[in-house]
């Protein structure tokens, strides 16, 4: 999953930075009309700042994609060092309060648990920068939904780009479908051919060795199978 991942948040935060999903339904409504030198401007990505927040896997390849594409800074906040992300993209641990502070561009690749639910809050998106964008594909329950609404309206925050909601399915009349600056999609972070085949492939492989010789390769819950043993 981490390079389907990977390619949607790098994807959203370009459909933000130029306003792309706004733009397209604009000539669906037949506002297309002439040229307008300053109308619908959005922000360009070189030499900017990305802050992750959880460096793993999928966080490490959107590091790549921004390094490579745009030469941006790479900043993280983690529990511990990747010293892997350091080497490849120089990549430099910082507290939350600086990642907060420089991020022009700030995506989210944590696990969700009691310390990251409703992490992303009013007070949070406050010490954000007025120009950033925020991008979560990890889990929507990690922002809260109605505080980055406000923050986009108050022009706290730049954009925000989503690939998960709060709740989902999200509602048809959510206001943030219909915001300039904000592209939001369903959910698919995994959904290509590639990532689903091998998906499926690991949960088969997990089954026939479980069954084989009582182990699961690819186990994400231990203490589940310490209690059915």
């Amino acid at each position: 999953m981490s390079d389907a991942t990977a390619d949607v948040a790098f994807g959203l935060m370009i459909a933000v930075s130029r306003k792309m999903f706004y733009m397209h339904k604009t000539i669906s409504r037949g506002e297309w009309t002439f040229f307008k030198p300053k109308a619908n401007l959005g922000i360009e990505l070189k030499n900017k700042v990305l802050g992750i927040v959880g460096l793993g896997r999928i966080g490490l390849q959107m590091a790549i994609r921004c390094k490579g594409a745009y030469n941006m800074e790479i900043i993280y906040h983690n529990r511990k060092v990747n010293t892997e992300a350091e080497k490849i993209v120089n990549a430099r641990l910082v507290s939350f309060d600086e990642l907060l502070n420089s991020s022009d561009v700030l995506s989210v690749h944590c696990a969700l648990n009691e310390q990251t639910k409703g992490m992303f809050n009013r007070t949070i998106f406050s010490r954000m920068k007025p120009t950033s964008i925020f991008i979560n594909t990890a889990r929507g329950a990690i922002h809260n939904e109605q505080d980055l609404i406000d923050a986009l309206n108050r022009g706290i925050i730049w954009g925000a780009g989503l690939d998960v909601t709060n709740p989902e399915p999200m509602a048809a009349t959510n206001p943030l479908l219909s915001m300039p600056n904000v592209a939001i999609l369903p959910h698919i972070g995994s959904a290509t051919i590639e990532a689903r085949s091998e998906m499926s492939r690991l949960a088969a492989l997990n089954i026939v060795e479980f069954y084989q010789r009582g182990k699961i390769p690819n186990l994400v819950n231990p203490e589940a199978l310490s209690v059915h043993k």
